[in-house]
């Protein structure tokens, strides 16, 4: 049926646009969760590593390192090593894997070197944190605006919708029982329009306006 098939389709239509917009949110989120899971997993456990070289040696002053703090410190450069995300901390690490075993004995210059080595590889995660964080910022950016015009769209195809409706249904139906009032009332030249709507609502109009103008010949014969 036509009527059917016009209501399904309005209907429908706004259906997938609400699940394009609630699938598009979900998929935003699910795009920036491993952004910040990149964050945690990657550059922190980095950062961690080289603020605990910095601890033990700092911790020791001028002295060097006992041989529990010699190790934890050469621990902590083999995680660092472990988890290289950025380029530029491939030479950081480098200095650090020649400086640390001279810092810890307590080599003034080989442990400024070190210092100013797990300095420079904080920063270099810190900016890459700060990349992901812009990254993570712009993806949210951009998937605000896009729920804004889906949602705009949404709207004017709701406003689409009752336009649409109210022409090809809501007016029809509402000839339809000014035309029937009139006759009630004894206007037997009043008919129903006609329109564009659903070949059910024309054929309804259509079957009043015969009846009215079998009604009105009957009447015609009569007098």
């Amino acid at each position: 049926m036509e009527l059917r098939r016009e209501l399904l389709w309005t209907v429908g239509a706004l259906a997938v646009l609400n699940l394009i917009l609630a699938f598009g949110a979900i998929g935003l989120f699910a795009r920036m969760g491993p952004a910040i899971e990149r964050i945690l997993d990657e550059n922190v456990y980095s950062i961690v590593a080289a603020e605990e070289m910095l601890l033990e040696l700092s911790h020791a002053g001028g002295a060097p390192l006992t041989e529990d703090a010699e190790a934890r410190v050469i621990q902590q450069l083999e995680n660092a090593k472990r988890n290289v995300t950025e380029d530029a901390e491939r030479p950081v690490l480098a200095s650090l894997e020649r400086s640390l075993p001279r810092a810890a004995a307590g080599d003034a210059e080989a442990r400024r070197e070190a210092v100013a080595s797990a300095r420079a590889l904080i920063q270099i995660n810190r900016d890459a944190m700060d990349e992901v964080d812009q990254d993570a910022r712009r993806l949210g950016a951009a998937g605000a605006w896009s729920a804004v015009f889906l949602g705009f769209l949404s709207f004017l195809l709701s406003l689409l919708v009752v336009v649409r409706f109210q022409r090809r249904f809501v007016r029809p139906l509402v000839d339809l029982h000014q035309v029937l009032e009139r006759a009630r009332e004894g206007d037997r030249l009043r008919r129903c329009r006609v329109g564009d709507g659903p070949a059910e609502v024309r054929q309804v109009a259509e079957a009043v306006n015969r009846l009215l103008d079998e009604r009105l010949a009957r009447e015609a014969r009569r007098g």
